[in-house]
């Protein structure tokens, strides 16, 4: 068998752990480049260990003792130099080797980080496979016949087996009922996502896996609301500093809300001069009024001192956008704004950008935790159920006794019922309902898991492997400032009275960012909702998405009820709530669609229904300083 290059817009390691020696182990590591199969690419063997890694991945020096491969980035590396005695500005994997050989697996509860790493022992023959706290690089695994063939980029893995794998069923059917696929799932059949916070240790006895890390119920008690924002303030700071690079190659991916324009408030005032990122990059949608920020986004960026450039595409263009993604990376977006996104991470690119921070992660670390309200009334307290009842964010509308009623009625329960899937959808039950995820949260009470499941569950990692893929696809590193270790685990520890106020979202971090960003963008009581614009452009896609599903051959129709897809093409929905579900069903079943073509080895469209379909006018304008 002919070994295949490792092959990744990412740089990316990968190998096969095979202690047995085994017919199966053989096989996979016949297809790794071991040694050197490609430019840029290295190799190493290691009796029950072989290796490959391109370029951009950190190795330890020879003399180390232990192997470290990185792929990502340690933000505590000088204080864990410290703590070792070791230089301040010593290589990533080398400390690491060092820590390794000092602490063992111990280690990985210290770093703060995005990466995924493998440690070897040479000496011993053992080691780990680990990935951070919060999932910000990726590490798939394959098991065969004691064999453990594994990759930081799912592609490599998929090219390393001797055959290329199935969809897998599971991931498919609750991809297309929730848009979730479970935790350790991938869409291609027995191979395994590991999950973020989880090490494999490698030894002569074969794999095993633990959860290194889960965030733990520790309330700080009696902590003001200033004292809670300005603990918050300092974090922020923090993690904003850990993840800027040089200025002139850092920007901000800017919007009109109070996440990323923390970030930008916060690099421009605390950063020194030579970190300050001087460009951001924005969408704008002056077609949609109600949804455009550019006013925002320029008042945010004149306080901040950024050059921002926005770009304004015309409707349509999303699945044509995605097309790169999943040919590339083998699975499907999950949001559709790479219609915009591609044409700011490629102009990005060609300014010299190499990291854009943004604010992903901002909404469900500081928001208001519903289900508080059950754990009220469940334990007696009526008034102050009722006093917390008047104290959701009410947007500038008056709290009323109905509306305190109907917040009780909803949330008074102990957990709110699980949500149905599409009703176009025709699966067996039992692919939706055998693989639940693991908790990704220790012990505490329900209002606080469901806080915590928020911050870290799916959405965490679909953010991770959505802007990593696509941000790579232009030599682009994408940074999430607030997915922080040490912020969460702050929040967390709030208590959860401070997250409710009448007068809008998210107060401890509004409180914790003045100073930083206008008050114009502070204390906007609401965010922008982006569903019409979404919409329209699946308005703007039905030729293709029409040429895509009612193709005979087309694979998720064995996934919809008979004649399912043609009616949910022709339906007109009416309504915000049933466009914005109209238009995420079907980005759902025509990326999935394009995804099991690609498996299948078919052409994802045929060339005419491509040619055919007009590629959307987009521009790109200055936004600094617009009124």
């Amino acid at each position: 068998m002919k070994a295949e290059p490792l092959s990744s817009p990412a740089a990316a390691f990968a190998g096969v752990f095979d202690p047995g020696a085994t017919e199966a182990g053989r096989a996979i590591r016949a297809r790794l480049p071991v040694p050197a199969g490609a430019a840029g690419v290295a190799g190493l063997a290691d009796g029950a260990l072989a290796l490959g890694w391109t370029q951009g991945i950190a190795c330890s020096p020879a003399g180390s003792g232990c192997l470290c491969l990185l792929d990502g980035h340690v933000y505590n590396r000088p204080q864990l130099a410290a703590e070792l005695g070791l230089p301040p500005d010593i290589d990533a994997a080398a400390l690491l080797a060092h820590a390794y050989a000092r602490h063992g697996a111990a280690l990985l509860e210290r770093l703060r980080g995005d990466f995924s790493l493998l440690l070897w022992d040479p000496d011993s023959g053992s080691g780990i496979l680990a990935r951070d706290h919060l999932g910000g690089r990726g590490l798939h695994v394959h098991r065969s016949g004691g064999a453990l063939a594994f990759a930081s980029e799912l592609p490599n893995l998929v090219a390393m087996l001797p055959r290329a794998p199935e969809p897998d069923e599971v991931a498919v059917a609750n991809h297309l009922a929730f848009g979730l696929v479970p935790e350790n799932r991938t869409f291609h059949r027995g191979i395994e996502e590991v999950p973020p916070a989880t090490c494999l240790q490698l030894g002569p006895d074969g794999v095993r896996g633990r959860r290194y890390w889960t965030p733990s119920h520790r309330p700080r008690r009696g902590l003001t609301a200033s004292e809670a924002a300005a603990r918050s303030r300092r974090l922020i700071e923090l993690a904003v500093a850990r993840r800027a690079a040089g200025g002139a190659e850092t920007a901000i991916l800017l919007s009109g809300g109070i996440d990323s324009a923390a970030v930008a408030g916060v690099a421009a005032r605390r950063l020194p001069r030579e970190r300050r990122a001087t460009r951001a990059y924005s969408a704008i949608f002056p077609r949609h009024p109600e949804t455009d920020e550019a006013p925002l986004i320029s008042i945010i960026a004149a306080d901040a001192g950024l050059e921002a450039t926005g770009v304004e595409v015309e409707p349509g263009g999303m699945l044509r956008a995605a097309l790169p993604y999943i040919t590339t990376w083998l699975a499907p977006p999950t949001t559709p704004n790479l219609s915009f996104l591609r044409l700011l991470l490629d102009r990005a690119a060609e300014d010299g950008i190499r990291v854009l921070l943004d604010g992903e992660g901002g909404d469900a670390l500081f928001w208001h935790s519903a289900p508080l309200l059950a754990h009220r009334l469940r334990r007696g307290r009526l008034l102050s159920a009722w006093s917390l009842a008047g104290r959701f964010p009410e947007y500038g509308v008056p709290t009323t006794w109905r509306s305190r009623v109907g917040r009780l009625r909803r949330w008074g329960r102990e957990r709110e019922s699980a949500p149905a899937p599409q009703p176009w959808l025709s699966v067996s039950p039992d692919l939706l309902e055998a693989e639940a995820a693991e908790p990704a949260c220790g012990e505490g009470p329900s209002w606080w898991r469901h806080r915590a499941e928020g911050i870290l569950g799916p959405g965490s990692r679909m953010v991770h492997d959505v802007t990593r893929r696509s941000a790579a696809l232009s030599g682009i590193e994408s940074r999430h400032p607030l997915l922080d270790v040490d912020l969460i685990e702050e929040a967390l520890a709030l208590s959860p009275d401070l997250a409710f106020d009448r007068r809008y979202n998210r107060p401890v971090l509004r409180d914790a960012i003045a100073g930083y960003v206008p008050d114009e963008v502070r204390l906007r009581p609401y965010k922008s909702n982006f569903d019409a614009v979404v919409a329209a452009g699946t308005d703007a896609d039905l030729p293709l998405l029409r040429a895509l599903l009612l193709d005979p051959r087309a694979h998720v129709a064995a996934y919809a009820q008979a004649g399912a897809l043609g009616e949910l093409l022709a339906l007109r929905a009416e309504g915000a709530a049933e466009r914005r579900a109209w238009a995420n069903s079907l980005w759902r079943l025509a990326t999935l669609e394009c995804v099991l073509r690609v498996q299948a080895g078919e052409d994802v469209l045929p060339p005419q229904a491509l040619t055919s379909i007009r590629t959307p006018h987009y521009s790109f304008s200055r936004l600094a300083g617009l009124k």
